[in-house]
């Protein structure tokens, strides 16, 4: 089995996994009937984007983000929350991530850091926003974002920790590093005959 084969297959398993964990959420209410969602199926998703690269990882995100609306596990705040956070791990590991270099732990820890970080800041200026959409009132709209907070802040701690775990571990299986054993040589090779026929000439 070929390398693009394997990442392909083991992107497919990480959708899977995303849309089936995707169930697995805890809903709260806020102010006027409004419901927020708190699950960490698309952790598994930003995970994917570590795992097999930016490309495979984003095909999984946009896939499983788009079953999760259908599948109403998701709403539109989550999914441009995962499009905000998908866009920092692209700005910190840059667009092309070879799998042919290691990723550490501490590379890991570091980037789970971030998601964490942007993944709360990014849901809660949403909310915010969504709810002044449906107030038109700052003063309303930021007891949204209070009310919000602990959930929010419960699922940006789990995607800290999920997304570097699982894209680490994934990753330990899609990464083709170099064996660095001793190259063959290539073109003409010369070898020198002169010590041996100096030896030969003293006896």
């Amino acid at each position: 089995m070929t390398n693009e084969v394997r990442e392909w297959l083991i992107s497919l398993a990480c959708l899977v996994v995303m849309v089936i964990v995707s169930f697995v959420q805890w809903r709260f209410a806020l102010p006027m009937g409004t419901i927020g969602i708190i699950e960490v199926g698309g952790a598994f998703g930003l995970a994917a984007m570590i795992g097999v690269g930016l490309f495979k990882g984003g095909i999984v995100l946009v896939a499983g983000a788009l079953i999760m609306m259908l599948t109403e596990t998701a709403d539109w705040i989550l999914a441009l929350t995962l499009l905000v956070v998908a866009l920092a791990i692209a700005a910190v590991v840059g667009w092309r991530m070879p799998l042919d270099i290691h990723m550490s732990a501490s590379q890991g820890i570091t980037l789970g850091l971030i998601v964490g970080l942007v993944y709360l800041l990014t849901r809660l200026v949403l909310t915010v926003l969504y709810a002044y959409l449906l107030t038109a009132n700052w003063t309303v709209s930021f007891g949204f974002g209070k009310i919000a907070m602990a959930p929010v802040l419960l699922a940006a701690l789990l995607y800290a920790a999920i997304v570097p775990l699982a894209g680490l571990g994934v990753r330990h299986f899609t990464e083709h590093l170099s064996s660095g054993g001793p190259t063959k040589p290539t073109g003409s090779v010369e070898i020198n005959l002169s010590a041996d026929k100096d030896k030969q000439q003293k006896k």
